[in-house]
């Protein structure tokens, strides 16, 4: 079995592995969008054989390790006739992100991944492992044919709600692994500072202060797709006295994880608001049934701008000047809890502006959705592979300062696993 990386090798973002067993049958591991890639910027696939036309028998399928665009950006450039394979709650989350943005994912599935559930794909047997990641229903995957076995990390992490999926991993590892090819996000990167939440419990009781001191309502921004954050914040909020304001895409995605024990849109903690953006877009495409079916979880702004103190809101830069002109924004303050460097992006950009037009203090309250460099030397050490093979990294040089057995490989290089 051999192996080439067509994007990733030297950049976070982009994934993308190609894998071909002794029988020339193929399988694509992620297909992701680069990073720096532009909105409705067109970027060309990976040079993979039948990807685009689907007249190449031998690709047997591409394998998304999870929901983020920069693992499963370019699917909707390829053919039709090529297999997908995928989670099945990371499917329902993107079908339903796609009602509401571009980014979103409504495709037919060849199969589904679960966690140690193996799947066979000609001469590949395919088994995913659960991670602990920003994003739900991730997993690593590990590939064996011809006597050979790849394990791909995808992207994971140590420090998240599902951090028993890593410990698990860590203390129950695939057997005989020939090559990991691993995750280095933070590789190279420098630390968070000192002050900055470590996990998830600490993104919460940061937020408890916070929500805490706040006068007015408390404006979070945070993808509704980072399940973890967004509990995170549901906690904060009952903890400080107030109550949870979702928006009509987060309520859709936390509905399609199909798991009760996340908090829902019908929780009584919970309310529902359909800014203005969103229900254009249910006018337009006929829907109505989405908003209909909130019934007493739907809020509007007059009870918002009642007692603002009470309501924690789930924040986007396009709901600013309809909350100011109801009276919902005296006394606010917001939280940016994603990636610090979205900021310096436009959507970042206008936010900042916005709030700052309005006089609105915003604070960055975050944790990183991959793993340290510490965690990500106890995690190939319990791999033990025979080589390691860096990927979704900026600083693959680093590697082997870091790791035993390093082995880079540049984007489109075929070596053998």
């Amino acid at each position: 079995m051999r192996a080439r990386i067509h994007r990733g090798a030297t950049e976070v973002g982009g994934s993308c592995v190609e894998l071909e067993a002794a029988t020339g049958e193929r399988l694509v591991l992620d297909l992701g969008l680069p990073l720096w890639a532009q909105p409705d910027e067109e970027v060309p696939l990976p040079s993979v054989s039948g990807l685009r036309d689907g007249n190449d028998s031998s690709l047997l399928g591409v394998l998304l390790s999870h929901a983020h665009p920069d693992h499963y950006g370019l699917i909707g450039s390829i053919s039709a006739d090529v297999p997908i394979y995928m989670g099945a709650a990371t499917s329902r989350i993107l079908k339903e992100a796609s009602f509401f943005t571009p980014m979103g994912l409504d495709c037919e599935l060849a199969g589904t991944l679960a966690d140690r559930q193996s799947l066979q794909l000609g001469s590949f047997t395919v088994t995913p492992f659960l991670v602990d990641h920003s994003a739900f229903d991730a997993y690593a995957l590990l590939v064996e044919a011809n006597d050979r076995r790849l394990f791909y990390s995808g992207d994971l992490r140590a420090h998240g709600r599902k951090a028993g999926t890593f410990n698990r991993l860590v203390n129950r590892p695939p057997e005989g692994v020939n090559t990991l090819v691993l995750e280095g996000t933070t590789v190279g990167r420098k630390p968070d500072g000192a002050s900055a939440p470590k996990d998830e419990k600490g993104v919460e009781e940061r937020c408890v202060k916070l929500f805490r001191d706040t006068a007015g309502m408390a404006l979070v921004c945070y993808s509704p797709q980072n399940i973890d954050r967004l509990v995170s914040v549901f906690r904060a909020a009952v903890r400080s006295g107030r109550d949870l304001v979702l928006d009509l895409y987060g309520a859709a995605v936390v509905a399609a994880t199909g798991r009760d024990s996340i908090p829902q849109a019908d929780w009584e903690r919970i309310r529902v608001y359909v800014p203005q953006s969103q229900r254009v877009r249910v006018k337009e495409a006929k829907e109505f049934w989405r908003v209909n079916d909130l019934g007493a979880s739907r809020i509007y702004t007059e009870e918002l701008s009642h007692d603002p103190s009470r309501w924690v809101m789930s924040f986007r830069s396009s709901m600013t000047w309809e909350l100011e002109r109801a009276g919902c924004l005296q006394g606010a303050w917001a939280l940016w809890s994603m990636w610090p460097g979205y900021l310096d992006g436009k959507l970042g950009e206008q936010t900042r502006q916005d709030l700052e037009d309005l006089g609105i203090g915003l604070t960055v309250v975050h944790a990183s959705g991959h793993a340290s460099v510490k965690d990500l030397q106890r995690f190939a050490a319990a791999i033990n592979a025979n080589k390691v093979v860096p990927i979704h990294t900026d600083a693959p040089r680093r590697f082997t300062s870091i790791f035993k057995h390093v082995e880079a490989h540049p984007n489109g290089e075929w070596w053998e696993i």
